[in-house]
C-alpha cells in the first residue's frame, strides 16, 4: 500500500488524473457501498450483480465493496493510472474480480451494471469529457441501477451543467463525510427512469 506521502507525491505528478492529496477514508468508503449492502441485507437472495468501480486507485472503496461482494456477483475495476493498477492487481484477485488498465471512455464491456462506483476527480477534468464519461456510465446501466460517487466539499458547485442535471434527476441522497481528507459529499443516484428519459439526458446540449 502506498504511504500517505507516496500518495501525494503521486497526486503532484498527476494532478488531473489522481485528484486527491490522499486515499479515501475508510469512513468514505463505507458511507459509498451503504446502499449495495443494504439492498443485499433486505435481499439475500438478490439475483447476481455486475458491479463497476472507476478509479479504484490503491483500493480503499474496493476493499469494502470486497467485503460484501458474494461468489456470483463479478467486479470490475477500471484504472488508467500504472501505478495504482499494479497495486490493484496485485491485492485484488478471484474468478469474481477483473482488473482493467484503460481508459474509461475506452472500456467495452459486454454487460451492463447495477452498481457504479466512481472515484474520478471530475473537477479537474475539462467539461467536455465530464459529459462523455458521464454518458458512458449512463450507458453502461441496467434498469434500476445506482450510481454512487463523491465530490470533494471544496466543490460546492458543479462544473459541468451536464453533471449536475443528471445528479439532479437521480439523485436519491446526499452525505457529507467530515471524517476524510478533505471533507467529501457523498451522493447515490438511482437510475430508475425510463430509457427514454435516460436518451433525453444523454441528448442534453449542457455541459
Amino acid at each position: 500500500m502506498l504511504k500517505i506521502v507516496d500518495f501525494f507525491i503521486h497526486f503532484v505528478k498527476n494532478l488531473k488524473k489522481t485528484g486527491a492529496v490522499a486515499p479515501s477514508s475508510k469512513f468514505l468508503a463505507r458511507d459509498l457501498v451503504e446502499p449495495l449492502e443494504n439492498l443485499l441485507a433486505h435481499n439475500e437472495e438478490a439475483t447476481p450483480f455486475n458491479i463497476l468501480e472507476l478509479g479504484p486507485g490503491t483500493g480503499p472503496l474496493t476493499n469494502e465493496i470486497v467485503k460484501i461482494l458474494r461468489p456470483d456477483d463479478h467486479l470490475d475495476l477500471v484504472e488508467v493510472q500504472e501505478k495504482f493498477f499494479k497495486i490493484v492487481s496485485k491485492k485484488y484477485r478471484g474468478k469474481n474480480i477483473s482488473v482493467h488498465f484503460r481508459d474509461f471512455l475506452k472500456f467495452e464491456p459486454e454487460k451492463r451494471y447495477k452498481f457504479i462506483f466512481s472515484s474520478l476527480p471530475y473537477d479537474n477534468m475539462a467539461r467536455p469529457v465530464i459529459r462523455k464519461i458521464w454518458q458512458k456510465k449512463l450507458s453502461l446501466c441496467t434498469q434500476d441501477a445506482y450510481i454512487c460517487y463523491f465530490k470533494y466539499f471544496k466543490f460546492r458547485k458543479f462544473k459541468s451543467e451536464f453533471e449536475e442535471e443528471i445528479v439532479n434527476t437521480y439523485k436519491q441522497d446526499k452525505k457529507l463525510i467530515l471524517r476524510n481528507l478533505p471533507p467529501a459529499n457523498v451522493y447515490t443516484l438511482q437510475i430508475n427512469q425510463e430509457p427514454s428519459m435516460q436518451k433525453s439526458i444523454s441528448g442534453s446540449r449542457h455541459l
